[in-house]
């Protein structure tokens, strides 16, 4: 009797099984992934439009004049709509240090962006004052 050669119908299903198990596992994934690259989309473009505005808020503090006159109401209005993918945005001005004689010399600007899905997201930059 001379022995045959291949795959018996038995390994062939079996094999099949394991491809289905792994294949489905690996599929399972793929809606994660979508949303985790969803969410850093939307933290992409708010952390582009914080920077977009903190980078324009900076004249405000470059002399001593401008640094003193410098409140949350001087500053141009905080991002909002499209420009940071829906987030509504807030802008504070606090002064975080001051000089014995009352004199500021940290202000911290402090933007806050919020979404109804989104997690907050808040961006914090100090400025010392000009000499």
């Amino acid at each position: 009797m001379q022995a045959e050669r291949g795959l018996t119908l038995i390994e062939v299903l079996v094999a099949i099984a394991m491809f289905a198990v792994v294949s489905v596992t690996v599929l399972a994934m793929f809606p994660t992934i979508f949303k985790l690259n969803s969410q850093t989309r939307a933290d992409q473009a708010v952390t582009i439009g914080a920077k977009q505005y903190l980078e324009s808020a900076r004249p405000s503090f470059l002399t001593p004049t401008t640094f003193d006159a410098a409140t949350t109401t001087s500053l141009a209005a905080a991002p909002s709509g499209t420009s940071v993918n829906n987030y509504t945005c807030e802008r504070e001005v606090a002064n975080v240090q001051t000089t014995p004689a009352g004199v500021v010399i940290i202000k911290r600007l402090t933007l806050r962006c919020t979404h109804t899905s989104q997690p907050t997201q808040t961006f914090t930059l100090d400025f010392g004052r000009p000499l």
